[in-house]
């Protein structure tokens, strides 16, 4: 009688244990605080990096090499500029609206998709934060914990076909950085991997950067160096202003490469067009 009794508290025991343990999975908004905790807010940072190109459809064609500087201006202000004599680009965006300029010509009002790495970097309120991941195509009803690279991590997203890539946000369980984010739109998926985190006063910012485009790399990013400053001036990042500036492309005047922004294949024709 007491050994059924102790089998039945025991097998008791380890169902409300596995029942505790799944309730230690924290839910999306949760964890996405955790994380803009752990990175923290800071007034302003800015950011000077190194990018490489690689032609992923043709490995012959080399690799190109671009210098960007980042501004961020938080909350929810973010400005990339390509340092060039040869031409001029740059890209706003700010509450959630955007802008790129090259050659003093407006080109598109969306954020390119292989620059949505700086979702992570930009948006350091999870409330924003968990707006950016569903426009991404995540679906953030889902978390569970998954391995990367023999490191358990937190994983916002559901997977549509085991063993595929999926829309998704990579959490370190321990650290509560963000190692993988990957993106879907417009038919299309890419992953951004951040490496080498580096801690600056309080705040964290990724080193590295690793773009895949097609389960292939398409780009490489190297920060050279990471400033705090809060004295932006406000006037970088007003659209309306940069909008009375520059003249908007019409679609005659444009070239087959650049008539269509919102499509994946001509972003990336564009952005081939910053290093010729």
């Amino acid at each position: 009688m007491k050994k059924r009794f102790f089998v039945g508290f025991f097998v008791l025991f380890l169902i409300l244990l596995s029942g505790v343990g799944e309730a230690f999975v924290p839910q999306t908004p949760h964890l996405l605080n955790l994380v803009v905790k752990k990175i923290k807010q800071p007034v302003g940072i800015e950011v000077y990096q190194n990018k490489k190109i690689l032609n992923y459809k043709d490995t012959q064609k080399g690799v190109q090499q671009l210098k960007e500087r980042l501004i961020y201006r938080y909350p929810n202000r973010f400005r990339s500029e390509i340092i060039s004599d040869a031409m001029t680009s740059f890209s706003v965006e700010s509450d959630f609206e955007c802008i790129k300029v090259m050659n003093g010509v407006i080109i598109s009002n969306d954020k390119p998709l292989l620059d949505m790495y700086t979702d992570i970097l930009l948006y350091r309120n999870h409330e924003t934060l968990l707006k950016q991941l569903v426009l991404a195509g995540i679906d953030i009803d889902k978390v569970s914990f998954q391995r990367f690279n023999d490191t358990v991590c937190y994983v916002i997203g559901r997977p549509l076909t085991k063993g595929e890539p999926f829309a998704g946000l990579w959490i370190e369980k321990e650290s509560f950085l963000p190692v993988q984010y990957v993106v879907e739109k417009n038919g299309w998926l890419v992953e951004f991997f951040y490496s080498n985190w580096q801690q600056v006063s309080k705040t964290w910012y990724p080193k590295q950067v690793y773009i895949f485009l097609d389960n292939q790399l398409f780009a490489t990013i190297e920060v050279n160096e990471i400033d705090l400053k809060s004295n932006f001036s406000l006037s970088l990042f007003d659209i309306d202003h940069i909008k009375r500036l520059y003249p908007k492309n019409e679609p005659d005047s444009l070239d087959e490469n650049s008539r269509q922004v919102d499509d994946l294949d001509r972003r990336i024709e564009n952005f081939k067009k910053l290093y010729e």
